[in-house]
C-alpha cells in the first residue's frame, strides 16, 4: 500500500515530505525550523523512543508517513492512505486484549486527522476518514463530547461490529446518552436507532446480551430483542431482564417484565412464564398460560405454584387438579413429608432454646406469664402445620389457664398455627373454646379458625359461616377475633362479599373515632 502511494505521488505530485532509503520508509520532515522542546523534554523523548522495538518505530512511521498522505491535494493518493489506516485500524481492534498499537502512535495525530477531514468537503474520502476518526475518537476524544458518535452518524453505513466490541460499547454508551438529550429537546432519533438495529444484533451473537438489553432499555425499544431470542440466550436475557425490573420504577418495571413473559411464551417455558405472570400479579396473564399448557404433568406443576400463591382459577377441567388448587390436600401432602423425613415428633420449647441459658441473658427478670407467652409462640411455630404438640392439643393439658387474658387469647389462637391447613380434623379441636367462659379464650379461638383456613378454599367456607355470626358482637375484643379471622382466613381472595360485610363496621368505628 505503502509503495502504491509513493508510485503515484512520483507520476502525479511532487511533495516534500518523504524519503526511500535502503527499503526503509522514514517520516517526513516538517518545513521550517522546529521549535526547540523545553529543557529536558527532548531527553525523555528520546528515551521514550528507544524504549520502542524495531517493529514498533517502523509501524509508527509508517502510521505517520499515511497520516500525511490522508492529507494530500491528490484524491487517489488520499484514498489509497484512507483505505490503509482503515485497514490498520479495523485488524488492530477487532479483538482487543490491550489498547492496540495503532490507536497508541496515531494519538498524537488525532487533531491533525481531524483538520483533513474538515478540509475534505465531500466524497467517499471523507466518508472513510469519518470511519477512522470514531474509531480513534474511542481513546481520544474528550470525555463527554460524544465525537465516536458524531464522526459514526457522517460515515460509511457498514455494520460497526467490523471494528471490534470495544468500539461497540463505547458506542452504545453515546447513543445512551445522545438519545436522552435529543428526548428533551424534541428532536428526531430515527439515525441512533438505525445504529441501534445494527448493535443489537451483534452483541446478541457476541454474548453480550446484557449490552444489548441496557441499549434497548435506554432507548425504549426492548421489544427488539424478540427476533434475536434463541434457545442458546434466552436464559440469560431473561434473567437480567428480571433483575434489571427490580431497579425500575413503575410502570416501567412491568413493562420488562411483559418483555420477560413474551420470551418464555415464545420458547414455551411454563413455569418460568407463569413465575414472571405471578410476579406481575395479572390475572388473565395466569389463566392464560394454565389454559395453553396440554401436558398433565406440567399443568400439575403449575396447579402446586398457583396455589402457592393463593391463586384460585375457576372453572379448571380437569377435576383432579382442583384440590391441588384449592389447597384442600395441603395438610395431608405435609404431613406425608414429615414422615418421609421422620421429623413428626412434637418438640417444646425446651428443644429449641434452654432456660438456663436464657437466665443468664437478661430473661430472668420476665414474669412468668411473659415467659409462658414466650413459650406459647414458639411452640406453636415449631409445631406449626403438624397437627400435634405437648402444650396444647395434649388431652388434660393445662397450658392455656397457665396465661393470662392477652396470653390466654395467644395461646388459643396458636392452635391455629398447630393445625394449619387441617380444615375438617383442627374445626374441630378448636370448636370445644368457641365455648369457654373466658372472652379471651373465644376470641382466640376464632382467630384460630382463620389461621387454619389460611390459604385453603373450601366450598363451605366454614371459616366465613363461623366468624360472620361474631361480628356485631357487644366484646370488643371478640369481634376482632372475628375479624382478624376473617382476614387471615380469605387473603388474597378478592372477594367482593367479605368487603361489603367488613366495609360497614370500619365506617362504623371511623365515625366513633371523628366522635372522640
Amino acid at each position: 500500500m505503502l509503495c502504491a502511494i509513493e508510485k503515484m505521488e512520483k507520476q502525479g505530485s511532487q511533495s516534500k515530505d518523504t524519503t526511500k532509503q535502503d527499503g526503509k520508509t522514514e517520516p517526513p520532515k516538517a518545513d521550517g525550523k522546529a521549535k526547540a522542546p523545553p529543557k529536558g523534554k527532548k531527553d525523555k523523548d528520546k528515551e521514550k523512543e528507544e524504549e520502542l522495538s524495531e517493529e514498533d518505530k517502523k509501524k509508527k512511521q509508517e502510521l505517520e508517513l499515511l497520516v500525511e498522505r490522508a492529507g494530500d491535494k491528490e484524491a487517489g493518493v488520499q484514498k489509497l492512505a484512507l483505505e490503509a489506516l482503515r485497514s490498520e485500524i479495523r485488524s488492530s481492534t477487532s479483538s482487543m486484549t490491550s489498547v492496540p498499537k495503532p490507536l497508541k502512535f496515531l494519538r498524537p495525530q488525532y487533531d491533525k486527522l481531524k483538520a483533513t477531514y474538515e478540509s475534505i468537503l465531500f466524497g467517499e474520502n471523507k466518508t472513510i476518514l469519518a470511519d477512522v476518526l470514531s474509531v480513534l475518537a474511542m481513546t481520544m476524544a474528550k470525555p463527554g463530547t460524544r465525537e465516536s458518535l458524531q464522526f459514526k452518524l457522517a460515515g460509511s453505513k457498514a455494520e460497526p461490529g467490523s471494528w471490534g466490541h470495544e468500539y461497540i460499547r463505547n458506542l452504545s454508551g453515546e447513543i445512551a446518552s445522545e438519545y436522552t438529550q435529543r428526548q428533551e429537546q424534541n428532536k428526531p432519533v430515527d439515525d441512533l436507532l438505525h445504529l441501534v438495529d445494527e448493535i443489537v444484533p451483534f452483541d446478541m451473537k457476541h454474548n453480550a446480551e446484557h449490552e444489548a438489553c441496557d441499549l434497548l432499555i435506554e432507548v425504549e425499544q426492548l421489544d427488539k430483542i424478540m427476533p434475536h431470542i434463541e434457545e442458546t440466550n434466552y436464559a440469560r436475557v431473561c434473567l437480567y431482564l428480571s433483575n434489571c425490573a427490580n431497579y425500575m420504577p413503575e410502570p416501567d418495571d412491568t413493562k420488562i417484565l411483559r418483555i420477560v413473559l413474551q420470551i418464555y411464551k415464545k420458547l414455551t417455558k411454563w413455569p418460568d412464564a407463569m413465575r414472571t405472570a405471578l410476579r406481575i400479579n395479572n390475572i388473565d396473564d395466569i389463566k392464560d398460560i394454565f389454559n395453553s399448557v396440554k401436558d398433565k404433568a406440567e399443568r400439575t406443576q403449575l396447579a402446586f405454584m398457583l396455589a402457592r400463591q393463593h391463586q384460585f382459577i375457576e372453572d379448571v377441567d380437569d377435576e383432579k387438579l382442583v384440590p391441588i388448587l384449592s389447597n384442600s390436600n395441603l395438610s395431608e401432602y405435609f404431613l406425608a413429608l414429615g414422615q418421609d423425613l421422620e421429623i413428626m415428633e412434637a418438640k417444646t420449647p425446651e428443644d429449641i432454646y434452654k432456660s438456663n441459658v436464657t437466665e443468664t441473658r437478661g430473661f430472668a427478670q420476665l414474669d412468668s406469664a411473659r415467659q409462658n407467652l414466650a413459650s406459647t409462640f414458639v411452640n406453636a411455630f415449631v409445631n406449626a402445620g403438624f397437627g400435634q404438640d405437648k402444650l396444647m392439643t395434649e388431652e388434660g393439658n393445662k397450658w392455656l389457664y397457665k396465661n393470662k387474658e392477652h396470653g390466654m387469647m395467644s395461646a388459643a389462637a396458636s392452635l391455629g398455627m398447630i393445625l394449619l391447613w387441617d380444615v375438617d380434623g383442627g374445626l374441630t379441636q378448636i370448636d370445644k373454646f368457641l365455648y369457654a367462659n373466658d372472652d379471651y379464650i373465644k376470641a382466640g379461638a376464632l382467630l384460630a379458625v382463620g389461621v387454619v383456613n389460611s390459604g385453603v378454599k373450601n366450598e363451605c367456607d366454614p371459616a366465613l359461616a363461623l366468624l360472620s355470626d361474631y361480628l356485631d358482637k357487644p366484646n370488643v375484643i371478640m369481634r376482632i377475633g372475628a375479624i382478624l379471622g376473617l382476614g387471615l382466613a380469605y387473603t388474597g381472595s378478592h372477594r367482593e362479599d367479605l368487603s361489603q360485610l367488613l366495609i360497614p363496621i370500619v365506617d362504623a368505628w371511623r365515625w366513633l373515632a371523628l366522635q372522640h
